[in-house]
């Protein structure tokens, strides 16, 4: 027998969902405790390690993946382009595109996502309700979680990664100077 392209294709199809639906034409459940698996790469990861259930009915995008605010007192970083966390958050349309400064501790790293790292910074500065406390880096450097540096970069504000992953302010090719 010849199958032709289309059909091919077709039988193709048909055996991928039967597939994902099981042979057993039961519904497949999730238990509400059960996490989806994580992809090795990309925003679904960064958004499991912080705990949110993708699969929940919720909108997702970077506010969920906020570190929640850690009681700190971290030094402002020396130097002309020195920012704290919430200066960098309230002036972050002039500072657009501008090189800046800031030191805070890593309170949440998530390496090789999209290329690049994404480290989180708090320095006790920030409101926590406005999710102003939590400033994203993306840098190739890896760092520990605790570590306190200071690290400088490219400020983007308003950034658009698409799929609703949108900040606020970031920190983009940023580099660990301290």
């Amino acid at each position: 027998m010849k199958i032709t392209c289309y059909q091919g294709s077709l039988i193709t199809i048909l055996l991928a969902a039967l597939l994902l639906t099981g042979c057993d034409n039961a519904p497949q459940e999730q238990s509400a405790t059960e996490n989806p698996p994580a992809e090795s790469s990309g925003f679904s990861q960064a958004m499991q390690e912080g705990g949110v259930d993708l699969a929940a009915d919720v909108p997702t995008g970077s506010a969920k993946a906020v570190t929640p605010y850690a009681d700190l007192e971290v030094a402002k970083a020396s130097g002309e382009n020195a920012y704290t966390i919430a200066e960098l958050f309230a002036a972050g349309a002039e500072l657009n595109g501008k090189t800046v400064r800031v030191r805070g501790q890593v309170v949440k790293f998530s390496p090789a996502i999209m290329g690049r790292n994404f480290i989180h910074l708090q320095d006790g500065s920030g409101n926590p309700e406005k999710s102003t406390h939590d400033l994203v880096a993306t840098s190739e450097e890896t760092v520990e979680l605790g570590e306190t540096i200071t690290v400088e970069g490219v400020l983007a504000a308003d950034k658009d990664f698409g799929a609703g992953y949108t900040y606020q302010v970031i920190l983009e090719e940023s580099r660990v100077v301290e």
